[in-house]
Parts: structure tokens; C-alpha cells; sequence
């Protein structure tokens, strides 16, 4: 009996032994430094023209983002950073791994059974977690909800506070079902009509909505993050801000800091990316109190352009404190001096703002610009590598699904390489951009400029979304010395366009065809039924929806 007490007591040592061992590996890279805190933010529907670093002179007083634009003067602004042109693609793309054109091509709900990342990808927080890190996810999900799996709690991320649908309104988080054009339902509306969208973790949020601004909450939750999280544990914490996706609503005192702009959208608008601008300062400033700045890398990206469509009817006083909200059409965002917007395979569509900073970027390489190419996608390998973790996805080869498409683009962040090791993004079956280069065939829609205060009085009646440029043999541009896409290249380098045609016909052979499916109407039940007027997954749960 002695003899095996003494051994249990080995045993216990050697696993204590060996979870300290394992602890430390996980907080630390192979050369013993400590991983870094990783900061992703995705801001929806941002313009190229809504910060102060992408305008000059008088034109910088039509915007304020003085935090952003001390983080880029500190950071590495991404000049080419390309993103789908719509949404849900370029967040399944961030958290999958894969171009778009590998996972999904098109926006989906969330109550699709096959929207989103399909079940059966590795997240990004997947290989996080494996590294050691921390996870958590606020703010927009929008990339699946049918199961448990496709939560952000199930995709690796160990809390979440999040919205599941494409937006929400943002003083009561009712679901905003599209502009009123289409079928918007202004709130307050309740079952069957709408549901709310708001889950937390594994659960409805709902002792959250319904009392702050969205934004307001968001920033709250991150401060109890950071505040509760040990700084000796690498932190990955994923911000998708609401910011600046319809419909459109921002406190009063943000917007009266915008009085200048007689167009509401457009007023609302820069008041709302002012908000995400404190927002930004607020949970900067606690990472540095906190001794956690110096040892983060934070990464900024737009989902996709700003939205240039017709305005579809003007905006109603909110009844919460007095500010215009905007819910008709798609306006008020501006990419000046980039080409067309959101919906488009256009510059101003796919090239977003972005930026890397932080004090774990090398000194070396603050303050710079890089020119070359990185796609959204690329995230998941990059931060796998920090984390010290393999991001090939097992589970995925294991059902047939496409690999993924991530490159780890640190070597070239850190100025260990000064060439970026992405060649090219195959945007779709219309559009590639190979090196300095871009080909557009068929119909391109959003295909006019706008300036540098759009929309206004007079672009009301001629919005860009009215635009559109046939490419039907092709359109060719320079976008690394035509970024503006005023110089069709088609005529005078023919061989070029032949070259670049044939490499995306053969790209698009690669293409992976994802149906999301039809609606559920078992969505909508287990959202009356089982989650009391909230939003959340209704697939390969432990109790039958039919005997609700």
C-alpha cells in the first residue's frame, strides 16, 4: 500500500511538473521572449476616405480619428490590403483561413444552415487556443449560427459577446432585417416580426440589450477582459466593431461634433467612426496601464468599402436622445479618391484601410508603408505562427474541404523580407489582382468617383451606386501606379490582357462552390421557443426542437 501511495505521489509530481512546463511553452516563443497580445479589429463598411492618414490638408477636418491615425504614425499602414466586397465573405475568410473564393462568396444569415464557415473548419482561436492564448471575440460574428460549432464559442474563441446577423439596431439590438426600401422593420418590433440578436458566450445577452449604445457595451466588455486577464498569458482578442454598417445611429453629443455636414448619413456616419475612434483610445490606453502594449500586435482592417449606393429617402429623429437615425438605402460613406464601393470588385470595394501597430512591431518598421499585397485571410497564419502553432487544418482535409490559403506574412512585417510572399488574390471569377496588376470582365457595378465631402446635395441625385462600366473583354489596370483605376489598359497592352485573363481562368478553376442553403424556419422557432426572442444556433443541440 506504501508502494503505491509513493507512486501516486510521483505521478502527481511529474503532472504538475508537466503542466508548468506546458504553461510556460505556451506563453513563450521558441526563443524563450514572450508570445505576443494580439488586438484584431474589424470595422464594417469603412471607407478609404473616412480617416484622417488617407486625407490631406483642409480636407482632414471632415473626419476625426486621431487615434487611428497615431496608431498607423506608429505602426505599418497596409496600402494594398484586400477584403471581399461584401461582409460575410471577408469575415469567414479571416476566421477560416481561406480566400473567399474557398469558404464563401456570398452574404448568408445566419439562419442558412450551411452560412458561414462550413462546420467542419478549424478556427483561427481554434489554433490560438492550441498556442496558449486567451481568446475572446465582441462585436459583429456574422459567420454562422446554425450549430453550436459555427458560435464563436465554437469556433475556439472561450468568450463572446457578438450579434449574429449582418447588423443590428444599435440602442435595443432588434435584428435589422435590410433597408426600409426593402423590408427594414423600425423598432421596437417583437416575435414572429423580428427577434433580437445578441449572445453572450453560450447564451442570450439578454440582461445587456436594450440598455446602452451597442458600442457603449462592446467597449465595457473589453474592459473586463483586459481588466481580469493575467498579463503573463498571450492575449487574442478579436474586435468587430458594429461600426459603421447600417443602420446608421450614433449619440447625439458625437453627432452635434459634425454639425458642419448638412447630409444626415453622412453626419451620422463620421459621428459613429468617431466613436469607434474613442473606442480604440479606450482600450489602447488599458493595455498600456496594464504593461500589455508593448508586447501586443494590433491589427486594423476594414470587411469591405463604404457603401456608395442612392440615399432611398432621408432619416428619422431617434426617440432615445434626439439623434438622427439612418436606416433607407446604403449612403454616407465615402472612399475618395478610390473607385465605386461596397458590392464592387472595384479598389474602393476590396482595398480597405488597415494597419498594424503596437510596441511588439520591430522599431525599424514603424512609420513605414507596405506596398505589397495581403489579403484578410492571411491573419489566420500569421498569428498561428506567433502563437508557435502549425495552422494547417486537419479537420478540414479530413472532410474534403479546401485548405487553407493563409500566409504567414510576420517575416515581411517584421523586415526580415522586403517582398510580400502573396503574389495574387483571385477576388472572384470576374476579377484578380496579380502583382501591380488587375483584370475586371463582365458588368462592374459602383463605377464612378466620388469627393472628398460624399454624398452631398448634389451627388443625392447621381449616386456612385447608379454606375456601371462594361468589361465584357476585360477591363486592365495598374493599380499599383493607377490605385484611382482611371486608365483602362486594355487597348494598349493586349498581351497583358490575355496573360492576366489566362491566369484567372485558370484560378477559377480552383474555385469552391459553398451553398449556404435556404432559410430555416426552424431558426426563427427555436429563436421564439427555446431562446425567449433571441437569436442562436438550432442544429445538433442536446434538446429536440421538435418537442418544443
Amino acid at each position: 500500500e506504501d508502494g503505491k501511495n509513493v507512486m501516486l505521489l510521483l505521478l502527481s509530481v511529474f503532472v504538475c511538473f508537466w503542466l508548468c512546463v506546458v504553461c510556460v511553452d505556451c506563453s513563450q516563443q521558441e526563443n524563450g521572449a514572450p508570445k505576443p497580445h494580439i488586438l484584431m479589429v474589424i470595422v464594417d463598411d469603412f471607407g478609404w476616405a473616412e480617416v484622417g492618414y488617407h486625407r490631406e490638408g483642409s480636407e482632414k477636418s471632415q473626419v476625426m480619428t486621431p487615434t487611428i491615425d497615431s496608431l498607423v504614425a506608429d505602426g505599418i499602414e497596409l496600402n494594398r490590403h484586400y477584403v471581399h466586397q461584401m461582409c460575410t465573405p471577408t469575415r469567414t475568410s479571416f476566421q477560416s483561413g481561406r480566400l473567399p473564393v474557398h469558404v464563401l462568396q456570398d452574404l448568408s444569415g445566419p439562419c442558412q444552415p450551411n452560412g458561414g464557415v462550413p462546420r467542419n473548419m478549424t478556427g483561427v482561436a481554434q489554433h490560438m487556443t492550441k498556442g496558449g492564448y486567451a481568446t475572446h471575440f465582441v462585436g459583429k460574428w456574422d459567420a454562422g449560427m446554425a450549430t453550436p460549432k459555427h458560435t464563436p464559442k465554437g469556433r475556439g474563441y472561450q468568450t463572446s459577446l457578438n450579434y449574429f446577423g449582418h447588423g443590428n439596431w444599435m440602442w435595443n439590438e432588434n435584428e435589422w432585417q435590410g433597408s426600409q426600401n426593402n423590408k427594414s422593420v423600425r423598432p421596437p418590433c417583437d416575435p414572429p416580426n423580428c427577434f433580437n440578436d445578441f449572445w453572450d458566450t453560450d447564451k442570450p445577452a439578454r440582461f445587456l440589450n436594450n440598455t446602452v449604445y451597442e458600442e457603449e457595451i462592446f467597449r465595457d466588455r473589453m474592459n473586463d477582459i483586459i481588466n481580469a486577464h493575467n498579463p503573463n498569458q498571450p492575449l487574442f482578442l478579436t474586435y468587430a466593431s458594429k461600426v459603421a454598417h447600417y443602420p446608421l445611429q450614433a449619440p447625439k453629443e458625437y453627432q452635434d461634433k459634425f454639425s458642419f455636414i448638412e447630409q444626415p448619413n453622412r453626419r451620422v456616419y463620421h459621428a459613429m467612426v468617431n466613436y469607434l475612434d474613442d473606442n480604440l483610445k479606450n482600450v489602447t490606453d488599458l493595455l498600456k496601464s496594464k504593461g500589455m502594449w508593448n508586447n501586443t500586435v494590433m491589427v486594423l482592417t476594414g470587411d469591405n468599402g463604404g457603401y456608395v449606393l442612392a440615399l432611398e429617402g432621408g432619416c428619422d429623429i431617434h426617440t432615445r436622445d434626439g439623434g438622427f437615425m439612418c436606416y433607407n438605402g446604403e449612403a454616407g460613406a465615402n472612399n475618395y479618391p478610390l473607385q465605386g464601393g461596397k458590392y464592387s470588385h472595384l479598389e474602393g470595394g476590396v482595398r480597405v484601410n488597415a494597419f498594424v501597430s503596437g510596441g511588439f512591431v520591430p522599431e525599424s518598421m514603424r512609420g513605414t508603408k507596405e506596398e505589397g499585397i495581403v489579403h484578410v485571410a492571411d491573419w489566420y497564419a500569421t498569428f498561428a505562427g506567433l502563437a508557435g502553432v502549425d495552422p494547417t487544418d486537419h479537420e478540414a482535409a479530413a472532410s474534403g474541404l479546401p485548405p487553407i490559403d493563409s500566409i504567414d506574412m510576420w517575416p515581411l512585417l517584421s523586415g526580415q523580407t522586403t517582398t510580400s510572399p502573396r503574389p495574387n488574390v483571385l477576388l472572384s471569377s470576374e476579377a484578380l489582382v496579380d502583382g501591380e496588376w488587375k483584370v475586371l470582365v463582365g458588368k462592374v457595378r459602383n463605377a464612378a468617383w466620388g469627393g472628398p465631402e460624399y454624398p452631398n446635395a448634389t451627388t443625392a441625385s447621381d449616386p456612385i451606386g447608379h454606375h456601371s462600366r462594361d468589361c465584357k473583354k476585360g477591363c486592365l489596370y495598374n493599380v499599383h501606379t493607377d490605385p484611382h483605376e482611371r486608365s483602362n489598359l486594355a487597348e494598349d497592352k493586349p498581351a497583358k490582357l490575355d496573360s492576366m485573363l489566362q491566369i484567372l481562368a485558370n484560378l477559377s478553376k480552383t474555385i469552391w462552390p459553398n451553398n449556404p442553403g435556404k432559410v430555416d424556419p426552424k431558426c426563427a422557432e427555436a429563436a421564439e421557443t427555446l431562446y425567449g426572442g433571441f437569436y442562436g444556433p438550432w442544429m445538433e443541440l442536446d434538446l429536440d426542437l421538435e418537442d418544443l
